[in-house]
């Protein structure tokens, strides 16, 4: 093997094993919330916002990563952004209110700075096998998020209660802040990396291409963003007991792995990204309606089928991110671009989206708007991938 392979075979290995810790601390937060709330004396209120929390400094970072990146060399700016999270780790498990509320968006900051930029870093590193590379991120970064909402409760009990539990998932982001870190060394040692770069994100939003990626994302999340704030209250309201409610979202969250890991192949063997994105977002729209509409006994196919409809859809959303501009600080720029608007605009659409619960038919009316923002995002998907021939093969 040589050496420009084994660069590159440790390079990949690292960047998942950061791309796993992406939304981890976050995820993990989400099934301790009612500890939480009784220990804090939260109300419903403020759990509604802590949970809206995430979603908005996610949006915040991804363009502040892009704007960071003129000062600091993209590959030290992962490096403090993961530390900067891991602070924001300790301070939500050990500060009080104000910890809780400020840690979790130190810790959205951190995340969002480094997932905004380690795809352009990933471009220019292994541009060869990039779609590869950001099918196998979107299932990381997938498993992850699956990780840290099972595993919570039983750290929390084994720890000793949530606070001890929520201060655990620090030792995940050391070890993968070290280990790009010895990345990082070994490439400066190497004369590889640039000192800084420029990546402007306003003159992308004058080109056709970029605001359809943009477009895409913002509606991919207000979709899912729908669906995991709601999905398990209305299903409970349909009568489905709680543990089958909860198992639901966490089936669907499980099956985007392989369906994310396998866009890529099965991109190809359909012939186009344009079919798998139509064939996804279709799935995932018949999911939503058969979970909420049709009988409750066949909810498993549902939810297996609304993971595969979504693992696809997120894996081809980063896949456009990644493979739209040519070069490492345009692909920054764009991911600072799409994240910011999508995880922010999606994030505010969903929430909308959320006041039809007061309205008669809620099931009727969350499956609507979810098709209408499903196929609002296909629309623009497919313009998007009509606009290059890189994201049509």
């Amino acid at each position: 093997m040589s050496k420009e392979i084994r660069d590159q075979v440790h390079f990949v290995i690292i960047f998942l094993l950061v791309s796993f810790n992406l939304r981890m601390a976050f995820s993990a937060a989400d099934p301790l919330l009612v500890q939480i709330m009784e220990t804090r004396h939260i109300g419903i209120g403020s759990s509604g916002l802590f949970g809206l929390l995430p979603i908005m400094s996610l949006g915040v970072a991804a363009p502040l990563g892009a704007r960071l990146v003129e000062w600091v060399r993209p590959g030290m700016l992962i490096i403090y952004a993961l530390l900067f999270a891991t602070a924001g780790v300790f301070w939500r498990s050990s500060g009080g209110i104000p910890g809780l509320f400020g840690g979790t968006i130190v810790i959205g900051l951190g995340l969002g700075i480094a997932g905004a930029v380690i795809l352009g870093i990933a471009r220019q590193a292994v541009p060869q096998h990039l779609p590869e590379l950001i099918s196998a991120y979107t299932a990381c970064v997938s498993l992850g998020t699956a990780v840290g909402a099972g595993a919570a409760n039983p750290i929390s009990l084994l720890l000793g209660g949530w606070q001890q539990g929520l201060m655990f998932w620090a030792i995940p982001l050391l070890i993968a802040t070290a280990a790009w870190s010895v990345l990082m060394l070994k490439r400066r040692e190497s004369h590889t990396r640039q000192p800084a770069m420029h990546a402007p994100m306003l003159p992308l939003l004058r080109q056709h291409q970029a605001r359809m990626v943009v477009l895409y994302y913002l509606f991919r999340v207000a979709s899912s963003w729908l669906l995991i704030v709601w999905l398990s209250a209305l299903l409970r309201r349909r009568g489905m007991p709680a543990i089958e409610a909860g198992l639901v979202l966490s089936l669907a969250t499980a099956c985007q792995i392989p369906s994310a890991l396998l866009a890529g192949i099965i991109s190809h063997w359909l012939g186009g990204m344009k079919r798998l994105m139509t064939l996804a977002s279709l799935a995932a729209i018949i999911a939503c309606w058969g979970l909420l509409v049709l009988p409750l006994h066949w909810w498993l196919g549902f939810a297996l089928l609304l993971g595969l409809g979504l693992g696809c859809i997120f894996s081809i959303g980063m896949t456009l991110i990644a493979t739209t501009e040519p070069d490492e600080a345009g692909t920054i720029a764009l991911s600072g671009l799409a994240q910011g608007i999508g995880f922010i605009g999606g994030g505010l659409l969903a929430w909308l989206a959320g006041l039809s619960l007061q309205f008669p038919a809620p099931d009727m009316w969350i499956a609507g708007l979810y098709t209408c923002f499903t196929f609002t995002g296909l629309f623009f998907g497919l313009s998007a991938a009509n606009a290059s021939p890189r994201t049509n093969a």
